[in-house]
């Protein structure tokens, strides 16, 4: 669910060494297969985990996801050591005292000893109980946090109006510290929008999230430095019935969505966001295309042929989430182009990012062939 993405290591072979006995298990899926509602469940502090590089590689940093499973399984300390002959190992990487903040959590680390090895060992504890669970672990040959080591995170004031709520109590059992659950999205709605901390963008200072119980699902008010978003029960309470996977990725979504509102620049020289409609197509097409690119959007039973660019929400988002295909760095691009417009339209800015001869409808005409191309594929498969 990471977006960063690049340059990770590929491992063949994975033993897991439990006390004086080995025994091999090739590349266990849950461990490495991206999809966090399996992982491995092992005896703490005894099960070690062995990767296996197909060359001497230098680990720069790692990631793991804690899994749905209660808090006292995930992960509280951990050593990951490297080897090239598998006797002799030098500890590359020390964790102690690591909380994560909320089911399904990515925490990202930078290797404190880096060095060329074949092998890599990991070693994990839980902090009061026999068995740890991890959802995901990947390592990485470059340096994920570098141009983000310096990202001014907001203030976070959090609170529930409405504790009685089932709604409230799911999202207690989902979260447990909202304040690094909230601040950790915005690090990855700005790592989507802009290309480093350095870049120019709305200095957000706080940001002010309520649980209330109304009709609805999200809705961002004021503007930086100060952003309020409230989030409904009722809709935390719907988005559960599946279970709490669903729950998790559904408030992921949301919260990308309307943090995207916090951090993204407003077109200038249209008029706003209630008189225009390229204003509002813009800005609710972003926050869904940024939500696209981290994927949390079933893109695959939601995309579909037919609409316009200035439909907004997700028609809009999805079509700007598919120029990446295009350009990787499209959506950065087409970001910039709000803030540098002086008379900003989807034609104006496409124009920009592709080239003269490339309009919103060239490209829109071009994005709707190639769904309906999709379209046709998928009905021969079913």
């Amino acid at each position: 669910m990471s977006v960063m993405n690049k340059n990770l290591l590929l491992f063949f072979a994975v033993l897991m060494i439990s006390g004086c006995a080995q025994h091999v298990e090739m590349a266990p899926p849950e461990l490495m297969d991206d999809d966090l509602e399996t992982f491995i469940s092992r005896a703490s502090g005894r099960d070690k985990i062995l990767f296996q590089s197909d060359d001497q590689s230098a680990v720069l940093s790692y990631s793991l996801f804690s899994s749905g499973e209660l808090p006292k399984f995930d992960p509280y300390s951990w050593i990951l050591k490297g080897s090239n002959n598998r006797k002799n190992w030098v500890v590359v990487d020390n964790r102690s005292d690591q909380v994560f903040c909320s089911r399904f959590q990515e925490k990202c680390f930078v290797v404190q000893k880096p060095g060329d090895y074949k092998y890599y060992l990991l070693e994990i504890k839980a902090q009061e109980n026999d068995t740890f669970t991890v959802a995901d672990f990947t390592m990485f040959t470059e340096n994920v946090l570098e141009e983000w080591n310096r990202f001014n995170y907001p203030e976070v004031a959090f609170e529930v109006l409405d504790p009685q709520t089932k709604g409230a109590g799911l999202y207690e059992q989902l979260v447990q510290d909202a304040d690094a659950y909230i601040k950790y999205h915005a690090l990855k709605v700005a790592e989507i929008l802009f290309h480093s901390a350095k870049d120019s963008m709305n200095k957000v200072e706080q940001i002010r999230y309520q649980i209330k119980d109304y009709e609805g699902i999200s809705a961002k008010s004021g503007q930086p430095p100060v952003v309020s978003i409230v989030y409904s029960t009722r809709h935390i309470e719907n988005s559960a019935l599946e279970s709490m996977f669903k729950l998790d990725y559904e408030t992921r979504g949301v919260l990308f969505h309307e943090l995207v509102h916090a951090y993204q620049f407003e077109p200038k020289g249209i008029g706003t966001y209630s008189t225009n409609r390229e204003f509002w197509a813009c800005i609710e097409g972003l926050a869904d295309a940024v939500r696209t690119e981290a994927g949390f959007f079933n893109v695959e039973d939601s995309r579909h042929p037919g609409g316009h660019w200035l439909d907004g929400y997700r028609t809009t988002g999805f079509f700007l989430q598919w120029l990446t295909t295009k350009d990787p760095d499209a959506i950065r691009k087409f970001h910039l182009t709000v803030r540098d417009l002086p008379v900003w339209s989807f034609d104006g800015a496409m124009k920009q990012v592709f080239g003269p001869d490339s309009g919103i409808e060239t490209l829109w005409s071009e994005y709707q062939e190639y769904l309906t191309l999709e379209q046709a594929k998928h009905k021969t498969i079913l």
